[in-house]
C-alpha cells in the first residue's frame, strides 16, 4: 500500500502495484487520497491569517483643536432721548441713563460728534445772522444747533456759545424734550394751566401766539464775557394758543438790562 505524507514540498508516491486489476482499483483510491491530501496541504501551506495586521499598523489619530469663539466688543450705547434744558445738553440711553452731557459754554465742535452719532448722520451746515454777526448752523431735520462761532470775537467767550431750536417731538428716532419732559406737540392750554405765571400772549407772524418762559437759571459762564446777573431759560411757542407747542428754543439768555 502507498503512503502519502503531507508536505509543503513535492508530493512523493510509492511504487506501482503489479496486479493489473488491483492496481486499477488502488489507482482510483490513491487519486482520491491525493486530492484530499492536496486540500490539506494547501490549507496547511497557506499559513495562518495575519490577525495582528491592524494592530501593527494603527490608524492615525486626529487631534481636535479647541474652537475659539470671539466675543464682539460692545458698540456705543443707543441714544433714545435728547434732553435740552436751560443749562445743559444731555443724551440718554434706553434705560434713561445719561451717556453724554454738555453745557452751552462748550464750543459746538465738542457737541457735534455726539449729536451726529445719536441722530445717525452728518448735519446740513449753513449760516445765519447778518454780515456783521455771521453765525453757523447745523441741521438734522427739525433740530437746529446754532453755533455763535467764538472765532468772530477773538479772545472772548460767547454767552452762550450755542443754542437749539426744536420743531418736532423726535428726530431720526430720538425723542427731544426739555424741562419737565415737555416736547413739541404737547397741549398748550394744559401747559398754560400748569404754568400760569410763565406764559403770555404775544404777536407772531400769523397772529397771537402763546409763549412760555420756563426753567430760568443763572448763567455763571457769562461772567467771563463781562456779563453779570444774566439768566437763561427755555422758550416754548404755540402758534395757536389753543393748539400744540409748535417749537422751543434753549437757552434764551436775558442780560437783565
Amino acid at each position: 500500500m502507498m503512503a502519502v505524507e503531507p508536505s509543503c514540498g513535492p508530493m512523493v508516491t510509492g511504487g506501482e502495484m503489479t496486479v493489473r486489476g488491483v492496481w486499477f482499483r488502488r489507482r482510483k483510491t490513491i487519486a482520491a487520497a491525493v486530492l484530499v491530501a492536496g486540500g490539506v496541504l494547501l490549507t496547511g501551506c497557506s499559513g495562518a491569517s495575519d490577525s495582528t495586521a491592524g494592530a501593527s499598523n494603527p490608524a492615525p489619530t486626529t487631534t481636535v483643536q479647541p474652537t475659539t469663539t470671539s466675543v464682539p466688543s460692545p458698540g456705543p450705547p443707543v441714544v433714545k432721548d435728547l434732553v435740552l434744558d436751560s443749562a445743559s445738553i444731555e443724551l440718554r440711553d434706553v434705560s434713561g441713563e445719561a451717556v453724554a452731557t454738555f453745557d452751552y459754554a462748550q464750543p459746538a465742535s465738542e457737541v457735534l460728534p455726539a449729536l451726529s452719532a445719536a441722530l445717525g448722520g452728518t448735519p446740513i451746515s449753513g449760516t445765519w445772522g447778518d454780515e456783521r454777526h455771521p453765525y453757523l448752523s447745523y441741521t438734522w431735520g427739525d433740530l437746529v444747533l446754532r453755533d455763535y462761532d467764538r472765532d468772530n470775537w477773538p479772545g472772548e467767550l460767547n454767552c452762550p456759545n450755542s443754542s437749539f431750536q426744536v420743531s418736532a417731538e423726535a428726530v431720526n428716532g430720538v425723542r427731544i424734550s426739555t424741562v419737565d419732559d415737555i416736547a413739541v406737540g404737547d397741549n398748550a392750554a394744559e401747559l398754560d394751566a400748569q404754568y400760569p405765571n410763565s406764559s403770555r400772549l404775544t404777536s407772531g407772524p400769523e397772529g397771537e401766539e402763546l409763549r412760555f418762559s420756563l426753567d430760568e437759571v443763572d448763567v455763571p459762564f457769562c461772567s467771563s464775557a463781562g456779563g453779570s446777573g444774566w439768566t437763561a431759560s427755555v422758550i416754548l411757542v404755540a402758534e395757536d394758543p389753543l393748539g400744540p407747542i409748535t417749537y422751543f428754543t434753549t437757552p434764551s439768555v436775558d442780560s437783565g438790562a
